[in-house]
């Protein structure tokens, strides 16, 4: 469980948790596709770059005493592309963390209950992501997490300046299809079969003396997804004409894609535990 929990906090931090599916609730009608293309994938090049805000983070988990509460947000998370000299693009990504948080984890070796904050000017998230350039879809991960945690580790009873280091490097079994080029008007759906994500951290911290190693595996055997047509949607970047994209089973997950940037502008994730929210603050491709 202590494993699962820290790789929860990670993972959730590290992305914007396109691919995270719940149990589903309620079921939406398939639509029939039409045949009015109207946007096929974007080129991006090399220097092209877009800077998000991830405004809300809210993590609430508490289950059989083992306990993980975060509340706060990413800001200048800017995506910029490096490479694109193969089949995928290469992103470089950045970002600073402010956060409160507060972990407990008992088992019969050991007792953890740590609270402490994140501070945007000791904490920065660093590492790459790559897409295919035939379609956008995620390829893999690597990042990390680093800095200095201002934490109280009970029983002591002040905070101190912990350094720490959090990698994380994710490797999907094929490419996870976040789109379905070319969107369409008014309606259109897509399936994602037998989605594999191998996700290994490196958990440390206290001058070297705490060393995790996490491995992860996820399955997503079935997920639907149902693109709408163009709407209007505010962000800080602007207004931009964008498609809503959601799953089909449930209400758990929502992005905007704006042609006009080419990429998201708007995100939205519901969990049982968990909330994030995040949109486009700019990008020099308008």
């Amino acid at each position: 469980m202590k494993t699962k929990i820290l790789g929860i906090m990670v993972c959730m931090l590290v992305i914007l948790s396109a691919v995270a599916i719940a149990e589903p609730t309620r079921i939406k009608q398939i639509s029939n596709v039409t045949t009015n293309f109207d946007d096929d994938v974007p080129t991006w090049s090399v220097g092209d770059s877009w800077t998000y805000i991830l405004d809300e983070i809210s993590i609430d988990y508490n289950v059989s005493g083992q306990k993980l509460l975060i509340d706060g947000m990413v800001d200048d998370f800017t995506w910029t592309v490096s490479d694109t000299s193969g089949s995928n693009y290469i992103l470089d990504i950045t970002g600073k963390i402010t956060a409160v948080y507060e972990i407990y984890v008992s088992s019969p070796s050991m007792t953890l209950w740590v609270s402490g904050t994140f501070k945007p000017m000791l904490t920065r998230i660093t590492g790459t992501i790559s897409f295919t350039k035939s379609g956008l879809e995620l390829v893999d991960l690597s990042a990390e997490i680093k800095g200095i945690s201002m934490a109280k580790i009970y029983p002591i009873p002040i905070s101190l300046p912990i350094p720490f280091k959090l990698t994380i490097d994710i490797d999907f079994n094929k490419a996870f299809p976040l789109f379905d080029f070319p969107l369409v008007e008014p309606t259109k759906s897509w399936i994602a079969f037998g989605i594999e994500a191998d996700v290994n951290l490196s958990i440390g911290g206290i001058f070297g003396l705490i060393q995790v190693p996490v491995n992860l595996p996820s399955n997503y055997p079935l997920i639907l997804f149902e693109c709408e047509g163009k709407q209007d949607i505010t962000v800080q970047a602007g207004i931009f004409s964008s498609y809503k994209i959601t799953p089909i089973l449930g209400d758990f997950f929502e992005y905007h894609y704006a042609p006009s940037v080419g990429n998201i502008v708007k995100i939205q994730v519901n969990m049982p535990n968990s909330n994030i929210h995040g949109e486009l603050k700019s990008t020099n491709r308008i």
